[in-house]
């Protein structure tokens, strides 16, 4: 009797430690929440919340909760306002996905974590498989704040031989091809005093703002002279009829083109309006190359109150993995084999059932018949990734302040004021904004 109760006592104790194990292995997951300030229909058009989807379905210790701060607040700079707030108080979010609102300002403001050390620490994170300085090029005074797995490319390309020579161009360079342009020629079609000083500063922003102290320099000798610059043209624009801006570019007329490239078929269209590859001479920088990366769908930073910092880096790192970079349709991939494989794709032509080649990309200018393009040459893919392995900086351009900046230059354009008065007044409303935004 004495052996029957020691066994049942046996039994229930070994089933009770199994009851134990059981709960302590079954522990809860950590919940990471993801800010994102976009409407329905932008998050529905981008790949973030399919990846998020995904990855959390193959997690067993993490789950990733997508808040729309958009829900809260009326636009997406009060949405901004309130992530920043919480972050003040010791709260907010673990990541904030910021999109094509991405501003360096907001990036520097604190709301970040530096993401570089995490990147040196994390021996599983190769380099080499991606092109790295794209994603460096978004860096902001030595640190990364956000992660941009698809980017799209801006430039200005040139045939002037001035210009073609030269691997950058700055200001100067620039003012002095202009200045020796044939009776005829022009900077580009639609050259008024306002589109002109709107060209040159979109990508010149970073030229004139520290965005890491919260500085700027609009009131410098540097950016006066891209006042003068743009005021010499037209108030309006004087178009006819018989001008073709298709016309202008192909036979060499205009000294510059604005290119943005977000496939891999952007250097083939550029190509087949020249009717040959042209210079990748960017936007005029005081130094570094004019190239410039922009975020193409999917700019995402970890918070710096995060308490889950590794589980959000492991989440912006899976985006490098070739199951997201091949699917990339917004943008060019970072992965080095993604790109190159879209780019194979893209030199084979393919046949309909009819047996005629299928219309893969097309040139097109308002207003004429679209040129199409069946497939891309060893030489488009080969400009493409020289252009790409060029690159140093990003686009920084604060909307806001890039707006700023362009009203205020009226008072140049439209009232007659002196240069150095525009400036002054530039210089003193931009500071106040970046001051406030800081």
């Amino acid at each position: 009797m004495k052996k029957h109760i020691l066994w049942i006592a046996f039994l229930l104790c070994f089933s009770l430690a199994g009851c134990s194990w059981k709960q302590s292995a079954q522990t809860e997951k950590k919940i990471l929440t993801l800010a994102v300030f976009e409407s329905e229909s932008q998050l529905a058009a981008s790949k973030l919340l399919q990846w998020v989807n995904l990855y959390n379905a193959n997690q067993s210790e993490v789950t990733i909760e997508v808040i729309n701060y958009l829900e809260r607040n009326e636009d997406a700079q009060e949405a901004l306002k309130q992530i920043k707030l919480e972050i003040s108080v010791g709260k907010g979010p673990d990541m904030i996905h910021f999109g094509r609102q991405y501003s360096p300002l907001d990036a520097s403001s604190g709301m970040l974590a530096d993401l570089y050390p995490m990147i040196e620490n994390d021996a599983s994170f190769k380099k080499r498989d991606i092109y790295y300085n794209i994603l460096a090029s978004f860096e902001t005074e030595g640190c990364l704040y956000v992660f941009v797995p698809s980017y799209r490319i801006d430039t200005y390309t040139t045939v002037d031989r001035r210009l073609s020579e030269l691997e950058s161009m700055d200001m100067e360079q620039l003012m002095d091809a202009y200045r020796m342009l044939d009776e005829g020629s022009i900077l580009f079609p639609g050259e008024t005093k306002k589109a002109v000083f709107g060209m040159l500063c979109y990508g010149n922003l970073g030229n004139y703002v520290d965005w890491g102290k919260g500085t700027c320099r609009f009131d410098s000798d540097s950016f006066k002279k891209l006042l003068q610059f743009a005021n010499q043209f037209p108030l309006n624009l004087n178009m006819t009829d018989a001008n073709s801006a298709k016309e202008i570019f192909a036979e060499g007329r205009a000294l510059l083109y604005p290119v943005s490239i977000d496939n891999v078929y952007g250097t083939a269209r550029v190509r087949t309006l020249y009717g040959k590859t042209p210079a990748y001479i960017g936007y005029p920088f005081d130094s570094g190359n004019g190239n410039l990366a922009a975020v193409a769908d999917i700019a995402i930073g970890i918070g710096s109150n995060s308490q889950y910092k590794d589980e959000a880096w492991e989440f912006l790192k899976s985006m490098v993995d070739r199951e997201f970079q091949d699917s990339v349709e917004r943008g060019l991939p970072l992965r080095i084999s993604s790109l190159e494989q879209k780019l194979e794709a893209s030199i084979k032509a393919e046949y309909d059932s009819k047996g005629e080649k299928i219309v893969k990309e097309q040139l097109i200018f308002d207003g004429e018949a679209p040129v199409n393009i069946y497939e891309i040459s060893e030489e488009d893919a080969e400009t493409l990734k020289a252009v790409i392995r060029k690159i140093e900086f990003s686009m920084a351009a604060d909307s806001n302040l890039y707006s700023i900046v362009l009203e205020e230059a009226d008072y140049l354009f439209y009232d007659g004021r002196n240069i150095d008065s525009v400036a002054d007044i530039i210089q003193n409303r931009a500071s106040v904004y970046i001051s406030e935004k800081k």
